[in-house]
């Protein structure tokens, strides 16, 4: 390698992702992912704290990437934390193991900046910048970033997410109670293009195709219907875990989620009233990596 690669790691709810890419004039252009579910923010909601056990998942997969980049020869990183190392009161404990363990020092970022990352990176993908409206469905929060005339970029986040939800379900009405104010505001914008980022929605745009290995080609871009979500939803809702665990497109290890995840996507979709969300393969490490630029 040339040794002018950029890597970045999300060490995000549910999975602990990583990026290596190179520049492309403007753009990037990726030369290695990797995504290990590893669950940090597992009994997360409810303890306030995070668990050994998902410490030590995590770390193991953060040594793996120290090894992939070692060997990649890269010359700027960036790792960030999301919601459930956010909201924890043991985060300094956990951060200070990942640094001896591996060297890195981890950036534990706001619900906004993560909004903002991953609208950096999806709009730069599917060319919707200025319209476009990014909703990121993660393990513990939702975000919702969208531009206005004037205001410039309005980052929002709200505590509900694919693993927090299955931890701790709720009604519709709950659902909506939480997100209502800011659907309110999406509501009022002029033709908003939805374009959904996180592994929620990749995840439905593979299963919506019977994709049986992941193609990030067929994902990016990829128009899901409400009426698909809402069929997924129902169809996996009617399966126990193992038979989830067998449906074409979805990770086995998404399957205790999943239906969390998908109720989120369809309570927003139905009550926006939109036909639809654009799915991006690209997302918060793009946006990082794009920053680096």
């Amino acid at each position: 390698m040339s040794g002018k690669c950029m890597a970045a790691v999300d060490i995000g709810t549910n999975s602990c992702r990583l990026l290596v890419a190179d520049q492309k004039g403007k753009s990037i252009s990726p030369v290695l992912k990797r995504l290990r579910v590893t669950r940090i923010g597992e009994g997360a909601a409810k303890q306030g704290l995070l668990g050994e056990r998902p410490m030590e998942r995590t770390i193991t997969a953060l040594r793996e990437y120290s090894a992939l980049i070692k060997e990649f020869q890269v010359a700027q990183l960036h790792v960030v934390a999301t919601d459930a190392v956010r909201q924890a009161a043991n985060a300094a404990f956990f951060l200070e193991q990942v640094r001896e363990e591996t060297g890195f020092a981890v950036d534990v970022i706001s619900g906004g900046e993560e909004a903002r990352l991953n609208y950096i990176g999806a709009c730069q993908m599917v060319a919707a910048e200025g319209t476009g409206v990014v909703v990121d469905i993660g393990g513990g929060s939702t975000e919702f970033t969208f531009s206005i005339r004037d205001e410039g970029l309005n980052c929002c986040s709200i505590p509900l997410g694919a693993v927090r939800l299955t931890e701790e379900p709720c009604l519709l009405s709950e659902i909506l109670d939480t997100a209502k104010e800011i659907l309110n505001r999406l509501k009022k914008l002029s033709c908003p293009a939805l374009i959904g980022v996180g592994g929620t929605i990749t995840s439905l745009a593979t299963v919506d195709q019977a994709l049986e290995v992941y193609e990030a080609e067929r994902v990016q871009g990829y128009f899901l219907t409400r009426n698909a979500v809402e069929r997924i939803m129902f169809s996996l809702a009617a399966k126990n875990n193992e038979e989830r665990k067998s449906v074409p497109g979805l990770q086995p290890e998404r399957a205790d989620i999943i239906i969390a995840g998908t109720t989120i996507l369809w309570s927003i979709l139905t009550y926006l009233g939109a036909s639809g969300i654009t799915v991006s393969d690209a997302d918060l490490l793009h946006g990082i990596i794009l920053e680096m630029l």
